[in-house]
């Protein structure tokens, strides 16, 4: 997985703090227009009658209409992962891409959404076959598929099941099936406790979200006779056998000084009404405290405020423990913090710990347990398939049975594929994606048989695009 390329030299003054990131799934996508519409569409689609000065612009509205598609059907398909339902929350959303995903599926009915505007608009005057319009654009879709799926994989989203022991020796490396664990889409769904109402499988728990767990911190709320942790730093309970954490030497009861070269201070949670977290807020700052970030409101009123040393977080507390303004008090550290919500593109985790009077330095890449890679799956199918149009054209007996061909072999194969696949299920167990793989098989099939009543018979030994006058 490297969801970040690179980022580009000398833009970090503007786009703190590494500059303007070239993501691996937006690199495919434009790799995927560029074979498609730049290099190989130019060479298919004049032979069909489609003026050159056409294609690009053809390519351009398939491409638009395509990804729009594909991203509405995601965040339908997915809607839980989208609470923000405003016109403006869902806009965002929607173009952020990379925080999920797309739907293959989707693109396809944008994709013929598009083509039918363009048609009456533009190619309609060129008495451009529909039929020998898909025979051309079969080879590209698949070979956009291909490319797109690379930049899933890239991008640690699409994964498969997990694979269990015995069936890790798969036809890819296991080491394929294993993501970046922190910046991996599928953190959710393997270190999360269950219990979420989506429908989803619920697999959650199989793993901790850095490869350890930490003590228990203690309360500081008001009500009770505790006092408040005297620092309530993240410190290691147990490592997971195996894990890169237990590789890289960490610790049970190692306490944590520094998170990735910046100290991990003490983070105070101010929660409650919105004129008492505002003024507990101002006690708070008054003892040394740094605000993090805006105030916001979910389910109550919500300030953080962060400590650089323990001393300045106790005296916070004692201070706001002697006016209560109905504000409730809870602590954590940056790695809380900086784990809840993971920069993407970082991979590494670097902590400082303190060892009893010594100190130590562990760097490690926190990696997921191993799933099947159905994204690189796709892409080798999708690979294959490409070879079998381009192969079949001169063998097809009429217009548009390539592009049928496409629907029947892309079905099977997705609706295997997603055998494989954690996605929610419909009716009799299968998912959204095998339900519209199967009518897009029925489809194919109708089609075929409309295409044999309606197109002429070609002759045999058919090479070319434009011999299929």
């Amino acid at each position: 997985m490297q969801q970040v390329l690179f980022h580009i030299p000398f833009t970090s003054s503007f786009f703190p703090p590494d500059g303007v990131p070239l993501y691996g799934f937006g690199a495919m996508l434009f790799l995927v227009f560029v074979i498609t519409a730049m290099l190989w569409g130019p060479k298919r689609f004049p032979a069909i009658g489609v003026p050159k000065e056409k294609v690009q612009d053809i390519a351009i509205v398939l491409f638009l209409t395509g990804i729009a598609g594909a991203r509405l059907v995601y965040m339908w398909q997915y809607a839980d992962q989208f609470p923000d339902r405003t016109a403006w929350g869902l806009a965002k959303s929607f173009v952020q891409i990379w925080n999920g995903g797309i739907v293959v599926y989707g693109s396809v009915m944008g994709g013929i959404l598009g083509y039918i505007v363009f048609y009456r608009v533009v190619l309609r005057k060129f008495n451009i076959s529909t039929a020998r319009f898909a025979d051309a654009l079969a080879p590209l879709l698949a070979i956009g598929m291909a490319v797109g799926r690379i930049g899933c994989y890239l991008n640690g989203c699409c994964w498969g099941q997990v694979a269990c022991p015995e069936c890790q020796v798969m036809p890819l490396s296991p080491s394929l099936g294993e993501f970046p664990l922190l910046s991996a889409h599928a953190r959710d769904q393997v270190v999360l406790p269950a219990g979420s109402k989506d429908r989803r499988p619920q697999i959650r728990g199989l793993q901790t979200s850095t490869g350890f767990t930490l003590k228990p911190r203690v309360g500081v709320g008001r009500e009770g006779p505790l006092d408040p942790p005297a620092d309530p730093r993240s410190v290691v309970l147990a490592l997971e056998p195996g894990s890169a954490a237990a590789k890289s030497g960490l610790q049970p009861d190692d306490l944590i000084l520094e998170v990735n070269g910046e100290p991990n201070k003490i983070v105070l949670v101010l929660s409650g009404t919105k004129d008492g977290v505002a003024a507990e807020l101002e006690r708070a700052k008054s003892a040394g405290g740094q605000p993090l970030g805006d105030a916001d409101e979910l389910y109550a009123y919500t300030a953080r405020i962060a400590f650089d040393s323990p001393e300045q977080y106790r005296a916070a507390v004692a201070l706001l423990r002697g006016n209560d303004q109905g504000v409730t008090l809870s602590a954590h550290d940056t790695l809380w913090e900086l784990a809840r919500d993971w920069p993407r593109g970082r991979k590494d985790l670097s902590l400082k710990v303190q060892r009893g009077s010594e100190t130590a330095l562990v760097v490690f890449t926190p990696k997921t347990v191993t799933f099947y890679p159905t994204q690189l799956y796709e892409t080798i199918s999708m690979l294959l398939i490409t070879v079998l149009l381009v192969c079949f054209q001169p063998f097809r007996r009429h217009h548009g049975q390539v592009m049928v061909l496409l629907m029947l072999t892309y079905g099977l194969h997705r609706f295997l594929n997603e055998a494989i696949r954690i996605e929610p299920t419909y009716q009799y167990g299968l998912t959204l994606s095998q339900w519209i793989s199967l009518g897009i098989i029925a489809a194919g099939i109708l089609v075929e048989l409309y295409l044999r009543a309606t197109q002429p018979k070609l002759p045999a030994g058919l090479q070319p695009l434009e011999t299929a006058a």
